[in-house]
């Protein structure tokens, strides 16, 4: 063959292998485009934020390093359809008719779970500076707490940092309760000084997230433990008379007696984590197999919230239970029925907790 047909054909063969790699290149981009495509549509996802169904639920990634500190910005949310009742926007729950009669009854006391097979975890006096990362790590686990929180005692509620917490916490589908305005024993206080604990709380909330809590733990569990006193009656018959369905615990994690937030801690992390996950273990194993249980803890602690919660559902989940709020754990299993009244939340509340 000659050298100008040898290169001829050469040629030729450069054109040809290169239009072959063109069209190839093509067609794998036109299949991940539309595999792309395809698995969106599968999943509800669409170029329009608002149109489908509601996309996968994403976390927020969990502090590494550092103190955690409020922040007035709560961190994105998973995006979620949310339903409207009473012309307000009940966030994260997508719910369909009417909702059902409440399982829980006003004024009376609750101390275990009774939906078998669940187990709640719960946290006082909060918000805190740890609540954003206790958010992260509930995100993370996907798991739905409740928060019993107060108007006027680790913070003001209507400082910014405190509103983000719960405005970030009830936007996630947490159930948000009272806990009183000032965290008070209501058995040292007059049926009208209980009442505005609670009202001022009630007030708090409207202005924040637009709800009044049906749910409510009485600090200390004041009020509870002698059923049938005279004092015990008083706050009973008081918070039933204002809505409230009151819960308290059966497994106290002792945190609060027992923690601090010093530097250095009156006890090693190891000491406490000893002591804490003691008190869990002895009334679990006390109880009959599957007795359900409500865990009280308090994000006002940070080893609570880096070290006493991740062990408390690694430990419950490895029990078999399902963990829930508290309201769910008693079969009010509707958000709807976590609370007494939905409005659309007021655009200039107060600014400060003083009288």
């Amino acid at each position: 063959m000659s050298l100008e047909k040898k290169k001829g054909m050469q040629t030729k063969n450069k054109v040809l292998i290169s239009a072959i790699s063109l069209v190839v290149i093509a067609g794998a981009a036109a299949g991940v485009y539309f595999g792309i495509r395809n698995h969106n549509n599968a999943n509800g996802i669409s170029g329009n934020a608002t149109g489908g169904n509601a996309p996968p639920i994403t976390t927020a990634p969990a502090r590494t390093s550092g103190a955690p500190t409020p922040s007035p910005t709560p961190a994105p949310q998973p995006l979620h359809n949310g339903t409207m009742v009473n012309g307000t926007l009940l966030p994260y729950y997508t719910l369909t008719g009417p909702a059902p009669a409440p399982a829980t009854i006003a004024g009376k006391v609750y101390t275990n779970c009774i939906v078998p097979g669940t187990y709640s975890i719960s946290y006082d006096d909060g918000p805190s500076t740890y609540t954003n990362e206790l958010l992260d790590i509930l995100d993370r686990e996907q798991i739905k707490a409740t928060f019993f929180v107060n108007g006027n005692n680790n913070g003001c509620i209507y400082d910014p940092a405190v509103r983000a917490a719960i405005s970030r916490a009830y936007k996630s589908g947490h159930q948000i309760a009272s806990h009183t305005w000032s965290h008070v024993a209501l058995t040292t206080q007059t049926t009208a000084q209980i009442t505005t604990q609670m009202r001022r709380v009630e007030q708090a909330l409207l202005e924040l997230i637009g709800v009044v809590p049906r749910y409510m733990r009485p600090p200390y569990g004041d009020g509870t433990f002698a059923n049938g006193s005279a004092n015990d009656v008083k706050v009973q018959t008081t918070l039933a008379g204002l809505g409230y369905v009151i819960t308290t615990w059966d497994i106290a994690t002792g945190d609060a007696d027992i923690d601090d937030n010093d530097t250095p801690h009156k006890l090693s992390d190891a000491e406490l984590a000893r002591l804490e996950q003691a008190n869990v273990t002895n009334v679990v194993n006390a109880d009959p197999k599957g007795a359900n249980h409500m865990q009280l803890m308090h994000d006002t602690y940070q080893r609570t919230v880096t070290q006493l919660t991740p062990w408390s559902i690694t430990y419950i989940k490895g029990l078999g239970y399902k963990l829930v709020t508290v309201a769910e754990c008693l079969g009010d299993t509707d958000p709807r029925n976590w609370y007494q009244t939905f409005q659309a939340p007021i655009a200039n509340p107060p600014t400060t907790c003083t009288p």
